[in-house]
């Protein structure tokens, strides 16, 4: 499964990997599937491939690199590429070079840079959370109170925290990779509570109360 391929880095260096024709190589990486942490991972990997046997595969080096989402790559390996022994004589190569830093240095055109090169593969686009809401059993429609989290490269819920109370019908937000949970009903009344998660330091933060309680993602309006 070439999809599998990238998952560890002791794999990358693998015989099994390194002998993959070009042909295998490119399916490889324009898959969506691709199961790695971050595109960085897949471009070290191409980097090792080449250099494996580089009189005959620094033909196949542009061709290849295309596959690679260079905007998404740190602006420094950007920045160390344009100069590369392997890149500054291919002009093919600057070409996406170029275009990766654009999409860098010009943040504010972004939307008119779109392209299968600026586009995420799936297990780098983060986490999935579900917070709160019902249990199976009815009788205790209230009770759940956990954080879970998918893992996208693992394909597994595990639990991430726990709630500082048990609600339902709240809202929720992310803004700067924090959670917030905001309002909801207890099972009782209708909450004002504003709290927020830090999934890095795994903590709950209790802020300042909204001034009205509200529960529910929307309100009706009539006109």
């Amino acid at each position: 499964n070439l999809s599998s391929l990238l998952y560890l880095s002791p794999i990358i260096r693998n015989q099994e990997f390194l002998l993959l024709p070009a042909e295998e190589l490119h399916k490889l990486l324009a898959s969506d599937d691709v199961n790695v942490p971050d595109e960085e991972t897949i471009f070290h990997a191409l980097m090792m491939w080449v250099k494996y046997d580089m009189p005959r595969r620094c033909s196949d080096l542009s061709m290849l690199l295309a596959y690679i989402r260079l905007p998404l790559l740190p602006p420094q390996i950007l920045a160390d590429l344009e100069n590369h022994a392997l890149f500054k004589d291919d002009l093919e190569c600057q070409k996406l070079i170029l275009e990766a830093m654009k999409y860098h240095l010009l943040p504010e055109r972004r939307t008119l840079m779109q392209s299968p090169r600026t586009k995420p593969r799936k297990s780098t686009v983060g986490t999935l959370y579900a917070v709160g809401g019902m249990d199976n059993n009815k009788a205790n429609v209230y009770k759940n109170k956990t954080l879970k989290k998918y893992d996208l490269r693992t394909n597994i819920w595990i639990q991430a925290g726990v709630m500082n109370g048990r609600r339902l019908q709240f809202g929720v937000a992310v803004i700067d990779d924090k959670l917030f949970v905001i309002g909801g009903r207890d099972g009782l009344k209708t909450l004002n509570t504003v709290e927020c998660y830090n999934p890095k330091t795994k903590a709950w933060t209790v802020l300042p109360p909204m001034s009205t309680h509200r529960h529910g993602l929307g309100k009706k309006f009539k006109f």
